[in-house]
């Protein structure tokens, strides 16, 4: 029998540290992330195309590379594109990421723009610790390029 595509693994997370340190009491604040897929990880991928090099050998043969990383917009990136459910409300009591059900599914319904913004407002300690758990289910991408090959 052939490789039949199967749902992709989808793990749910308490995130204790936040509830820990900001005396969260009763439901847990959890997240819900899912594994990439191939579409997932080329978006992912296409952070690291841009890489530039520069010779100039008029002022002592000198090699110059110039390469773009940022760490905390790679995080968000990666959030966005795996996080399927998070119980995180607003200054308003509302919830701060949207997300649509179909069937037993769960989607992100935001815009990355939107998810930007939202994501944004987190606390720094929050938004790392949502990031740990998206590495915990992408365990590919714990390697500099996320390359498995």
């Amino acid at each position: 029998m052939a490789f039949k595509l199967a749902a992709p693994l989808i793990q749910r997370f308490e995130l204790e540290e936040t509830d820990k340190k900001y005396g969260i009491e009763g439901d847990p604040t959890f997240v819900v992330i899912r594994q990439a897929t191939q579409e997932q990880n080329e978006i992912r991928q296409q952070m690291f195309a841009q890489f530039n090099r520069i010779f100039d050998f008029k002022e002592d043969d000198k090699v110059e590379l110039k390469e773009t990383r940022n760490f905390l917009i790679l995080a968000r990136t990666e959030s966005y594109l795996t996080m399927v459910d998070c119980n995180i409300l607003d200054e308003n009591g509302n919830a701060l990421f949207r997300f649509k059900k179909d069937g037993a599914n769960s989607f992100l319904d935001m815009t990355e723009a939107e998810f930007k913004k939202a994501f944004g407002k987190l606390p720094g300690d929050i938004a790392t610790e949502i990031h740990k758990k998206v590495r915990e289910v992408n365990v590919s991408w714990n390697n500099p390029l996320g390359m498995t090959y």
